[in-house]
């Protein structure tokens, strides 16, 4: 009972000032503090060193992982290349991941980032036309429906690639 007491008075003492402000406000305030911490903003960089120091984390992440499980995947008996325990890889998985962040080229992380991007934005471009495509070589030519229904999916094959020569008209 006295935690049911206590549970509510400290309840109550938060809801307080949810009584006095404008919640649409403070939901709208809290996604834009939300969306300024992603943007990095407030580190007081310019674009490309917050861009620049974002791809060196996140490669510095994926060489960590891939290294901490390669060497995890080429022990045997619990020990990492044979010789070392888990910790000691980790830590090996570490130093390297940290070198290989470090010493990279900016050049070079910003156009692996950019082909990177490039392919995955293709690959999502891509899927819904390779699919599209497939579902019209699949429904038959026999009845009225299936006709309308692949002039319907002809439209949006249509539409898509339109859009798409709209936006990357200006980048070629």
């Amino acid at each position: 009972m006295r935690r049911k007491a206590l549970l509510l008075i400290v309840l109550s003492l938060l809801s307080i000032p949810m009584a006095l402000a404008d919640l649409m406000d403070t939901f709208s305030n809290v996604f834009d503090k939300i969306i300024g911490i992603g943007s990095l903003h407030w580190l007081g960089l310019p674009n490309d060193y917050i861009l620049l120091g974002t791809t060196r984390l996140l490669i510095w992440v994926l060489c960590f992982t891939i290294f901490f499980g390669v060497i995890s995947a080429i022990g045997k008996d619990g020990k990492a290349l044979g010789f070392l325990n888990k910790n000691q890889g980790m830590v090996v998985a570490f130093v390297v991941a940290t070198i290989a962040a470090i010493f990279i080229p900016g050049e070079v992380l910003l156009a692996t980032g950019s082909s990177w991007a490039t392919a995955i934005a293709l690959l999502l471009i891509g899927l819904p036309i390779i699919g599209i495509g497939y579902a019209l070589t699949l429904i038959p030519d026999d009845e009225c429906h299936f006709k309308f229904l692949k002039f319907i999916l002809c439209f949006i094959l249509l539409w898509i690639l339109m859009v798409m020569k709209n936006h990357l008209g200006g980048l070629v």
